[in-house]
């Protein structure tokens, strides 16, 4: 009796509508996936930015950076909201820190990296001109005008790759987004008054927030609910 030789297997065309189905479903996960990560990643920005009004909020009614001691608090870093750094004038730190103790690993550019976005609070020099809070910059602080303003900014720290829009905080309470904005990384920062009406995009002195309107730096910012 004759045997035969083959041997059952998959042939190339079938291999081939196989690696077309996997393509085909890939194409339609994946876009999916990035789209909840950035999702997720979206909310803990806003929960982060919310907080972090809140923690300037307490740090200035209860005085914690006074230099010019006139009883009056003054804004604070996110290093000092965090704990992460000894607050301006003192040796003490903030215990418990008022934010998430991440907050507080600022990069060599005073930036700080959470959930793929950049963060970096900004406080007013004398002319009210936003400064980035950094050790290096606290003598440019106006003392005065730092009771009364001060800017919070996340954006994406790659928005080519992970997408996500701009979000914008300050003293009046506003968070605001922006889903036009290309800011990415530091090779495109926002400036520090990108989202206020009345003055230049990099001004922070004005408690008028572009609630649905076009900010200093004309991209549209409406309100996160």
């Amino acid at each position: 009796m004759l045997r035969s030789n083959r041997h059952s297997g998959f042939t190339l065309i079938e291999l081939m509508v196989v690696l077309a189905i996997i393509a085909i479903i890939a194409g339609i996960a994946i876009p999916n996936l990035v789209a909840a990560r950035a999702n997720a990643n979206e909310k803990a920005i806003v929960a982060t930015l919310r907080s972090v009004m809140t923690a300037q909020e307490l740090a200035r009614t209860h005085g914690l950076v006074d230099m010019d001691h006139d009883g009056a608090g003054e804004g604070a870093s996110l290093p000092e909201l965090a704990g992460g750094a000894s607050l301006r004038g003192t040796q003490a730190s903030i215990r418990p820190p008022y934010i998430s103790a991440g907050l507080g690993n600022a990069d060599t550019d005073g930036m700080v990296m959470s959930h793929g976005y950049y963060f970096a609070m900004y406080l007013p020099d004398n002319a009210g001109t936003g400064v980035l809070a950094t050790p290096t910059t606290y003598g440019q602080i106006d003392t005065n005008l730092s009771e009364t303003f001060w800017t919070c900014i996340a954006w994406p720290s790659n928005k080519s790759v992970q997408g996500g829009s701009t979000f914008f905080i300050n003293q009046s309470g506003d968070l605001l987004t922006s889903k036009e904005a290309t800011y990415s990384g530091k090779t495109s920062v926002p400036p520090a008054g990108c989202a206020l009406l009345g003055v230049a995009p990099t001004a922070i002195n004005s408690s008028s927030s572009a609630v649905s309107q076009r900010g200093a730096d004309g991209n549209l910012w409406v309100p996160v609910n």
